[in-house]
């Protein structure tokens, strides 16, 4: 799927929205509205056609358009893509023809791969791209390293002060993260309190590096107190990728161990696998 949404990211960036004509990645894009908001379609037509109305008439207004884009498919004998569908809709319900924008269309796709607390990649995207970086290392024998990063004793800050404290620590570190990368390097988010960066063309050495970098920044900025409680440290795992190695996963493995290895050290630190 994701490799789906990509291509049509891809496609939208080079102008051929009037192409765009994929219900699986709609779907996607809707579904991941759901986890963001009460109001998915609503926030849809709003980003896409800049047409703000209630969810149900939203979400009646996407289901028209939908199937108008079907029975124009059946009566022209060909796939029309869902810009034709909209048009036509607004045409022939004698209201304002909508425009359809693809930096719009680009932006929902681009909140869909993005974890809307953090701001970073979704644990399906970071796979993703760690396992098409890691294909083209292997493939040219470049060098790339990753960064298996976990919040040491995240529980008891939400124990403490409550989740909504524990939310704004999830996006210190998420923020962090991204301005300590290159702009080749990706960052997501993994699970709860864990993250994942995948360093291209880069040796373990320069990967510790970044990681004591981002180690440090992150216990500096919770050392100034204000909204963020104090302590606030993390443990790293570092790898790189060995020729022997089969596939991503066993160097995903191999950093996922090295951090917990840092974790049994005693935390607020880095290790490598």
């Amino acid at each position: 799927m994701i490799n789906r949404i990509l291509q049509t990211k891809e496609n939208i960036e080079l102008d051929i929205l009037s192409d765009f004509n994929d219900d699986t990645v709609l779907t996607f894009v809707i579904e991941s509205l759901r986890h963001e908001t009460d109001s998915p379609y609503s926030v849809l037509l709003e980003t896409i056609f800049h047409y703000a109305t209630s969810e149900d008439r939203a979400k009646a207004l996407w289901d028209s358009i939908t199937e108008n884009r079907t029975e124009l498919s059946r009566s022209l004998g060909r796939p029309v893509s869902l810009k034709t569908a909209v048009v036509d809709h607004f045409s022939t319900t004698g209201m304002d023809v909508a425009v359809f924008i693809k930096d719009s269309m680009a932006g929902i796709i681009e909140a869909a791969t993005h974890d809307g607390l953090t701001g970073v990649f979704t644990h399906e995207y970071i796979d993703n791209d760690l396992d098409r970086e890691f294909q083209r290392a292997r493939r040219y024998s470049l060098p790339l390293s990753v960064l298996f990063i976990d919040i040491d004793n995240f529980k008891r800050f939400n124990d403490l002060y409550g989740h909504k404290v524990g939310d704004r620590v999830l996006a210190m570190v998420g923020s962090t993260l991204r301005q300590y990368v290159r702009k080749i390097d990706s960052v997501g988010r993994y699970g709860g309190e864990e993250f994942l960066v995948v360093l291209p063309h880069t040796a373990r050495q320069n990967a510790m590096k970044i990681a004591r970098k981002i180690s440090r920044a992150i216990k500096e900025i919770t050392s100034k107190g204000g909204e963020l409680p104090e302590g606030v440290t993390v443990s790293v795992g570092v790898a790189e990728l060995d020729q022997s190695m089969k596939d991503s996963f066993v160097l995903l493995d191999l950093a996922d161990k090295a951090m917990y290895k840092a974790k049994l050290q005693g935390k607020d630190r880095c290790c490598a696998g």
